[in-house]
């Protein structure tokens, strides 16, 4: 059986989903059928059970490493730029780090661990403070780089666990898929009191992210993640490109994999808090290029 690995939808974007219950061919194509309540819910929790697994239960030798690019465009003025690496112990699981290895355009490289749950956690460690900081809701929902669109809670996609809405079936990027609507609880409106909801798509065929829209009172999202295009990296399909755009200034801040490691073994601790200052020890020969 293929694996597709979605990150940021995670997403979440960010996160990794393997197939759970694919029943052909990837890509497929169409339209999707319109579900019960009762298959609406199987489906996502499904998904949900497949993020919440116990990661002591699956077997060694599952870590990546994903070297990436952020590609700010603004709507006026100059593209702006950063890269990293994206890793975790096990494609799927809810725990995953992003090391940037230079951030603002210059600087020390900058970490982060990201914990995901209904309330999510994330710590950043910065090499030049040498300090470790678990980031609060406001910064949660603060960008990963100023300047840019993505945040911990794009990448993280929390809200999957929260009390959702099956809103319709159709077709999302050119796949067929199902959209769940999910409201925003205390800590979000806190935090972003204009928040209103928030809508996933969900693959038909391998139940994977295929788009995340934050929704106001309005009708129009005022900022949508959406996966472009796909890579397959030996027999797992990676996001090649996903975009995420922000309506309210018309900026879209583009995540490109550049190169992929898979099966990996690396130190659980590294994806733990007191872990952050510790370089990612991934051989340059292991990343396979996405070109």
């Amino acid at each position: 059986m293929p694996k597709v690995l979605f990150l940021g939808f995670v997403l979440l974007l960010l996160w990794a989903n393997e197939p759970l219950f694919s029943k052909g061919p990837f890509p497929a194509r169409g339209f999707a059928k319109i579900l019960t309540d009762e298959e609406a819910d199987l489906r996502l929790n499904r998904y949900r059970g497949f993020l919440t697994r116990d990661l002591n239960k699956t077997s060694h030798h599952n870590a990546y490493a994903m070297r990436f690019r952020l590609r700010h465009m603004p709507r006026r003025g100059e593209e702006s730029q950063c890269s990293g690496i994206l890793s975790g112990q096990s494609l799927g699981h809810g725990t995953s780090r992003i090391d940037f290895e230079s951030v603002e355009l210059g600087g020390s490289r900058v970490s982060f661990l990201l914990l995901n749950s209904e309330k999510p956690k994330a710590w950043r460690h910065s090499v030049e403070g040498g300090k470790t900081q678990q980031l609060d809701s406001d910064g949660l929902l603060a960008p990963l780089v100023r300047g840019m669109n993505q945040s911990s809670f794009e990448l993280l996609m929390p809200f999957v666990f929260w009390g959702a809405t099956y809103e319709k079936s159709g077709k999302v990027a050119g796949r067929p898929a199902h959209v769940y609507g999910f409201e925003c609880p205390p800590w979000v409106k806190k935090a972003r009191p204009s928040w209103n909801r928030i809508t996933l798509a969900l693959d038909d065929d391998y139940e994977a992210p295929l788009r995340v829209e934050t929704f106001s009172n309005r009708s129009v999202a005022h900022k949508t993640y959406l996966l472009n295009s796909l890579k397959k990296i030996g027999s797992t399909w990676i996001p090649k490109t996903f975009d995420c755009k922000n309506r309210n200034d018309r900026s879209n801040t583009r995540f490109e994999v550049l190169s992929a490691a898979l099966q990996l073994d690396l130190d659980p601790v590294l994806f733990k808090p007191e872990g952050l200052d510790r370089e990612l020890p991934v051989p340059e020969e292991s990343y396979l290029s996405t070109e």
